[in-house]
């Protein structure tokens, strides 16, 4: 009987600790359950009663809305050798209701037939009206009648971390829209264009943009133009059998070209059928090009404007007093911290056009004013050629073209 007596307690807690082991994961399972279901309730609550999401889920949709009817998109041919058809195809969009759209120049240079699809679905022919290799922009027109052209945002400021929207045709996928935000500006990106004065001054962006993309719009967040999707930094991708690659694919980096320079471009061929850029007669170098001890001794360390490095005689940057070795830091205010920002906003300008120079010359600013020439692109060699240029002492034209 002792014994049973001794043993008994020693029983009673085998059996609650037994009791505990099952009992109590399943307490506790319950609580944790019924703690989650009480945050699912809250969230949930919260999410009815705060409509910020649905508001921006409807300013999405209503940039899709305003921006969509605008789009085209554009399959061009040409009929090559051998009786075989090649085949180009891209996006535009809408630039005047009188037929007018802007694409890209690499969609339809070269091509024999184009044609446009509206958003509607329509089907129309168009032809070229023009094109700026040195930019890739290209005017067609279309007698599609009831077009709505895109809305612009001229003389609008654009600034990094602006929220953005790509539209276009992503590998045939029609009428598609991307979200992200601006990136960077005045990026230079080598998309093959040929020439030290080809077009670099692009806005860069992470919202996805891929083949098919060409020439469709980039719009802010009241979609309006700020931009065109014309060229991405593409990224190698192994197989899954590691035995072959693919390139070509985005590696997330978008770059578009400005909408100021569009409007120069797209307006000088609709009326004049050419393009002809402001000039100013420099070469021109990046400091940051340089290596950082030639910097040094030069006494380039503030990291603003750009090097001239040659001055061409009787040019309008020589007759407005412009020297080698001057940094331009600024063109009628505007900041000019690369190559590529400095050419935008000179070929950007009308020839004849004054413009006021800021350079920076034995540590003192001064203010130039420049009566810009007038330039023509020639593909062939990539250059800017100038108009009644004058030549050189030797009586020979410069080997080497200024901007």
């Amino acid at each position: 009987m002792r014994k049973i007596q001794t043993a008994l307690p020693g029983l009673v807690v085998l059996a609650v600790a037994l009791a505990l082991l099952i009992v109590g994961p399943i307490a506790a399972q319950r609580i944790a359950s019924a703690r989650t279901r009480a945050l699912v309730t809250l969230a949930q609550q919260r999410l009815d009663g705060d409509d910020l999401l649905e508001r921006i889920n409807a300013a999405t949709r209503a940039i899709a809305q305003t921006v969509e009817p605008s789009v085209v998109y554009i399959e061009a041919s040409v009929r090559a050798p051998g009786g075989r058809s090649a085949r180009s195809n891209g996006s535009g969009w809408v630039y005047s209701e009188d037929g007018y759209i802007v694409t890209n120049a690499h969609v339809v240079n070269g091509m024999d037939s184009i044609g446009v699809q509206l958003s509607d679905g329509r089907l129309r022919r168009a032809q070229l009206i023009g094109l700026d290799p040195s930019t890739d922009i290209a005017v067609i027109k279309t007698s599609a009648q009831g077009l709505i052209p895109a809305r612009r945002a001229t003389d609008e400021p654009l600034y990094q971390g602006d929220r953005v929207f790509a539209f276009g045709s992503p590998f045939g996928f029609k009428f598609s829209m991307s979200e992200g935000i601006v990136s960077g500006l005045g990026r230079h990106a080598a998309t093959g264009r040929r020439g030290i004065n080809a077009y670099t001054n692009y806005i860069q962006t992470d919202a996805a943009i891929n083949p098919g993309n060409s020439g469709g719009p980039l719009v802010d967040i009241k979609g309006r133009v700020v931009g065109m999707n014309t060229a991405i930094v593409t990224s190698p991708e192994r197989s899954l059998d590691g035995a072959s690659e693919v390139t070509g694919l985005s590696g997330g980096i978008g770059f578009a070209i400005p909408l100021e320079t569009i409007e120069v471009v797209a307006d000088q061929l609709i009326n004049n059928g050419e393009v002809l850029k402001g000039f100013l007669g420099v070469a021109l170098q990046d400091p940051d090009d340089m290596p950082a001890e030639q910097r040094l001794e030069m006494g380039l360390t503030d990291g603003r404007g750009v090097l001239v490095t040659n001055v061409s005689r009787g040019l309008p940057a020589d007759e407005a007093g412009v020297q080698p070795l001057d940094l331009i830091i600024a063109v009628d205010g505007v900041e000019t911290p690369t190559s590529p920002v400095l050419r935008a906003e000179i070929s950007n300008r009308t020839p004849g056009e004054w413009v006021t120079l800021t350079v920076l010359r034995d540590g003192q600013e001064r203010d130039l004013r420049v009566k810009l020439g007038a330039a023509r692109f020639i593909p062939q060699t990539g250059q800017l050629v100038p108009i009644n240029a004058q030549d050189d002492d030797r009586g020979q034209p410069p080997r080497r073209r200024p901007f």
